[in-house]
């Protein structure tokens, strides 16, 4: 009985010892196989998210695309670029036409000067350009009193200059028009965002971000549309106060010869 005894318990303790070597068997299976498991899931699942954002965002965005997000700002602001190309290309156009080139006047009518006033009127008279067309209209006085020649030149420049500055205000106003109109697009899609809270209980950040985008866009193109509009405005007033100042250069030439001829001294 004993013997048997003896034999009974280092079997009972040897199952007890294969029981407990299983339950750590099982904890470490548990503790690091599951985990392991799971985030290679996780891993899978994020990647699965990941790849159609990664293909959208490789695809490339057209510009009707661009228009369409900024929502109906956009068409708003495309109709006031479409006035400013037109406008910009209309003044372009009329400068050229009206002849405003100073490029080499002054030494051209400084030559004709020292030829005399005969030489110089004849040659007025068949060049077709802007100062040429002022200047003209003093030298037909040369006879006259100063005061006159003055006066003619004066008004001369007044005519021909109005016509060049005719509605470079109207290019002014839209280019200050233009970034405003892109800040009311910022409020109205910031207002889109927010009623997704109203819309639904906890929008994700997809549903604010299309309003977001709008706000974004809208004043981007407002800025766009603004800047080379500043640039060109700008460049039409140099080009106005260059023609002044070549005005006022040839003018103060042809009354000192007129002045000298005439034996008025200053």
């Amino acid at each position: 009985m004993k013997t048997n005894q003896l034999f009974k318990n280092p079997l009972m303790q040897n199952q007890n010892l294969l029981y407990f070597i299983i339950f750590l068997f099982m904890i470490q299976f548990f503790t690091i196989k599951i985990p392991s498991l799971l985030s290679q899931e996780q891993e899978k699942v994020t990647q699965e998210q990941v790849q159609p954002i990664e293909q959208e965002l490789t695809t490339r965005e057209t510009i009707l695309d661009w228009i369409n997000k900024g929502g109906g700002t956009m068409y708003i602001l495309g109709l006031i670029s479409s006035i400013i190309i037109g406008f910009s290309l209309e003044r372009y156009y009329f400068f050229k036409k009206s002849g405003a080139k100073i490029k080499n006047y002054y030494n051209e009518f400084s030559n004709y000067l020292e030829s005399g006033l005969e030489e110089l009127e004849n040659f007025l008279k068949n060049d077709n350009r802007l100062i040429s067309r002022i200047l003209k209209e003093g030298i037909k006085y040369k006879n006259k009193d100063i005061s006159l020649i003055e006066k003619q030149i004066e008004n001369a420049s007044i005519i021909e200059i109005g016509k060049l500055e005719k509605g470079l205000n109207l290019l002014s106003n839209l280019g200050n028009l233009a970034p405003l109109i892109g800040f009311f697009g910022t409020v109205v899609g910031m207002r889109n965002s927010f009623l997704q809270f109203v819309i639904k209980v906890a929008p994700t950040a997809k549903d604010l971000a299309g309003g977001v985008e709008e706000a974004l866009i809208t004043t981007q193109a407002g800025l766009l549309i603004a800047i080379p509009t500043y640039l060109i405005y700008n460049l039409f007033l140099y080009w106005i106060d260059s023609l002044s100042i070549e005005i006022e250069r040839c003018g103060t030439l042809l009354i000192n010869k007129i002045q000298e001829k005439n034996g008025i001294t200053n």
